[in-house]
């Protein structure tokens, strides 16, 4: 259902008002709660807040107890608990994939040059001399013009995809821009490639388009892997899904006599026609499957005159566990990503129990496995305690940085819904400013955990502090946040020091949130997606 509403001319007049139920979130907000939460999730005893892992108990605990004691109800039924079953799946990739070519053998290593895995329930899935094809970016978007496997039959054939979109880098509007869709994530990709009967699709990856290094893709390859558990063993994707590196790729075109480059730019265009490469493709995968429950931690408030509506906030509790040592270090803490969210959930809940009970309920869900690809939330949205067409909107924050206050709240996904509205009105009033991402390529707005909600049609909000730091200024802030994603995100290294760091941004924030869903939990109207927006039609 698809809702249009006065929510915009109302917000002013919503806004204005001195409603009893607004607490000054100064009082409740504090400092030292929410650098508690910060020490405890991101302490090595948690061991990285792995899903599954023997530490789940104790982190789940820890998250849930601290529902109970600001005096949230249990949310399903009389548990803090929803039980999310995952497939474990353990593989051992080949020690080579090997392109046979007409300029000779092409050998990449595992985690250096490629990593490959599966969902795919087999024990054993091998590439014998497999045909290659060159698909282009593996997109079928009929709105843009475009079918990569249009005249071309890839059934049972290994294909090669850059990462992003053809928008990236490009001057144009073609896509948009270098804004990424979703047929930029990598997601997106194995989805199609399995839709179109591929046997193996591995992406060609790039840092800047797919916004992060090859020590990221590295990290995640040769280990356990979490995906939802299936109805069908997944017997309906690609056999191996993976990724080889930008060089490793250059050295394949090149034995082909081909620059990769040029193939890139010919990629682009909007008449581009995938082709077999003169290649094939030999490598294995070993697999191991076992079955697993995680949980999504999830307290609420019930609302006053309309229970049945709900505004939920999110932020995952997960992380990645323990991996590949750096510098004698293989505890991946997940400070930032994502401890800080889930002190600022807690402490918003916090702040509206400190109040008068909202007209509408609200819903703090901590989701686990975002980590894998989003799964609590996906399957949370899949098993809702309130309909999606209950659901106000989704108010998610991930990887917030420890900077100390910010001028700014970057949104991400600006544009989509009139919830950019609501942010930036409160935004002012705390004397702050919205930017739009400053990197759209990087496709944060279908990498957290609003998007499952948003793909039910629910507006959603992704937002922080992250351009303006007030004691660095726009050029030094942006020099840390490239330190961050180059050196920080998804290794040991994101920890917290309570001697270097500033939770004060953090702070700032959750009072920004608190303010924008109390004006949620005690409205009357709906928010609305923008005119144009793929996901209204979803509502």
């Amino acid at each position: 259902m698809y809702r249009k509403s006065l929510f915009l001319l109302l917000l002013a007049m919503m806004y204005g008002c001195n409603r009893a139920s607004i607490v000054k979130p100064g009082d409740v907000i504090i400092y030292s709660n929410i650098e508690k939460h910060v020490r405890v999730l991101s302490d090595d005893n948690f061991r990285g807040r792995m899903p599954g892992s023997p530490e789940e108990p104790d982190i789940i605990g820890y998250i849930a107890g601290q529902m109970k004691e600001i005096g949230l109800e249990p949310a399903n039924g009389g548990s803090y608990f929803q039980e999310v079953p995952m497939l474990k799946v353990t593989g051992a990739s080949s020690p080579f994939l090997v392109f046979e070519t007409p300029g000779g053998r092409v050998e990449l290593e595992k985690q250096t040059d490629y990593v490959s895995f599966t969902r795919k329930m087999e024990e054993l899935i091998t590439l014998d001399a497999s045909e290659v094809v060159f698909a282009g970016y593996g997109i079928v978007a009929p709105e843009y013009g475009r079918n990569d496997f249009e005249g071309i039959d890839v059934k049972g054939k290994t294909i090669l995809v850059f990462v992003n979109d053809p928008g990236y880098g490009a001057s144009g509007e073609y896509f948009k821009g270098n804004e990424m869709t979703y047929y930029g994530r990598w997601t997106y990709k194995f989805e199609e490639a399995a839709r179109q009967g591929a046997r193996a699709c591995f992406i060609i990856h790039e840092a800047g388009p797919a916004g992060y290094g090859w020590n990221v893709v590295s990290n995640n390859g040769e280990t356990t892997s979490l995906y939802l558990m299936p109805d069908n063993g997944y017997a309906d994707r690609c056999g191996i899904e993976g990724w080889i590196s930008l060089s490793s790729a250059e050295r394949l075109f090149q034995a082909c006599g081909m620059e990769l480059s040029a193939v890139k730019e010919q990629a682009r265009k909007p008449d581009f026609r995938s082709y077999t490469l003169p290649v094939t493709a030999t490598a294995s995968l070993r697999n191991r499957f076992d079955s697993t429950v995680s949980n999504n931690v999830c307290g609420i408030i019930r609302g006053k005159s309309r229970p049945g509506e709900v505004v939920v906030y999110t932020a995952h509790w997960d992380h990645l566990g323990v991996g590949t040592p750096v510098d004698g270090d293989s505890i991946y803490n997940g400070a930032t990503d994502n401890a800080s969210a889930v002190s600022w959930l807690l402490e918003i809940a916090r702040a509206f129990k400190s109040g008068d009970q909202p007209e509408r309920s609200l819903l703090f869900l901590s989701p686990t496995g975002e980590e894998s690809g989003l799964l609590g939330s996906s399957w949370y949205t899949g098993h809702p305690f309130f309909a999606m067409d209950s659901t106000v909107a989704c108010i998610n924050t991930d990887v917030i940085l420890f900077l100390g206050a910010f001028r700014d709240v970057a949104l991400t996904g600006y544009g989509y819904s009139d919830l950019d509205r609501l942010v930036e009105k409160v935004a002012a009033s705390l004397g702050r400013y919205v930017v739009a991402d400053p990197n759209p390529e990087n496709g944060m707005f279908f990498r957290s955990d609003q998007f499952p909600f948003v793909k039910k049609g629910v507006p959603a909000i992704f937002a922080k502090g992250y351009t303006d730091a007030v004691k660095l200024g726009k050029d030094k802030t942006a020099e840390m946040i490239a330190d961050y994603w180059k050196l920080v995100y998804h290794t040991p290294q994101d920890e917290y020091h309570p001697d270097r760091d500033d939770l004060t941004g953090l702070v700032d924030d959750a009072r920004l949130f608190y303010l924008v869903g109390n004006e949620l939990a005690n409205a009357t109207e709906w928010p609305a997606w923008n005119p144009g927006s793929e996901f209204g039609k979803l509502r």
